[in-house]
């Protein structure tokens, strides 16, 4: 009987991350997973885009989902611009990432602005990178 060649299967090859930002940022977040695919980096990129209060009725509905999409994700990765260190769902996201187990790294998505970094990933002592994806893979592992 003839053995088939083994081909890897890219699957479980690809790490699936979960991008936490804020939607004032959400066209340079476009670049950054554009430019993720277009290396060709086995990064998958998952988010829930919240344009709803923290504090809103919908808010545990809405904590629900994107749960599921934090467990469903390796790691997490912060994006932060001049505004991510106020979003209650950007420091939410960060701390349920940790509490799941999540690989947890902040990108500076601005070399030419000051962006703060968020406390949680502060407090969690997570590394917090240049925008570089190739650094960003070698990050995750």
């Amino acid at each position: 009987m003839m053995e088939l060649p083994h081909f890897p299967d890219w699957s479980t090859m690809v790490k699936h991350a979960f991008l936490s930002f804020v939607e004032e940022d959400l066209g340079t977040v476009r670049m950054f997973r554009g430019q993720a695919k277009n290396k060709n980096s086995l990064l998958s990129f998952d988010d829930y885009s919240v344009k709803v209060p923290y504090n809103s009725t919908d808010a545990a509905y809405i904590r629900t989902q994107i749960t599921s999409k934090i467990r469903a994700a390796s790691v997490t990765i912060c994006l932060i611009g001049p505004t991510t260190y106020t979003s209650q769902w950007v420091d939410w996201e960060i701390r349920k990432s940790a509490e799941v187990g999540n690989k947890i790294i902040g990108v500076r998505l601005y070399s030419d602005r000051a962006c703060p970094t968020p406390k949680a990933l502060t407090d969690l002592r997570a590394p917090v990178l240049d925008w570089d994806i190739d650094a960003i893979v070698r990050a995750i592992g």
